[in-house]
């Protein structure tokens, strides 16, 4: 479970907030749903309590609760009732991408309002950052699509950025923006 909470900060360091909005965040909601379902991967196959869930992650009972009916919702666990029921994996850990989850759980993944799905922005065309977000956008979204829950949870996969980011030179320089060199 550790793992998942550094992949949470990782990601937490490089998509800024923007005058305080919750379109870039990673919410707490989505790190708790990662936690239960890296416990459901860790214990193949078992029904786990919601309630020992919460316990162990230190998650309220209610909001666990809510946290399992967004991923039954979405088909990635299932749902018994009863004394002996709980919850476990109804798909394939290798399948399921950290951005499905993300979404399943705290819908569509936006890093701003001008980068929406069916989005009309009126400043677009001339914005100097609108590049800039739709790429950053394009950047978590790909990362996230190519991460599975198995990946991290088995440390299979390591967090890292594609190194042409690293590069100030593989990014274009935006027709009419001001460049300044560092000295």
């Amino acid at each position: 479970m550790q793992r998942i909470m550094i992949l949470h900060c990782t990601f937490m360091q490089f998509l800024p907030r923007l005058n305080g909005s919750e379109q870039v965040d990673i919410t707490r909601k989505t790190d708790y749903a990662l936690r239960m379902l890296a416990m459901l991967i860790e214990n193949e196959g078992a029904l786990l309590s919601v309630r020992v869930a919460a316990e162990q992650n230190d998650v309220p009972y209610s909001f666990a609760r809510s946290i399992q009916h967004s991923l039954v919702h979405a088909g990635i666990i299932e749902s018994l009732r009863g004394v002996h029921g709980g919850m476990r994996l109804k798909v394939d850990p290798s399948k399921v991408t950290l951005k499905q989850v993300v979404e399943a759980v705290q819908g569509p993944f936006v890093m701003n309002d001008c980068c929406a799905d069916g989005a009309e922005c009126s400043r677009s065309c001339f914005c100097q950052f609108h590049p800039v977000w739709v790429g950053v956008q394009s950047l978590v979204s790909d990362y996230l699509s190519s991460v599975t829950l198995e990946e991290v949870v088995k440390g299979t996969k390591r967090p890292r950025v594609d190194p042409k980011f690293t590069d100030p030179d593989a990014f274009p320089i935006y027709a009419g923006a001001p460049v300044r060199m560092a000295e």
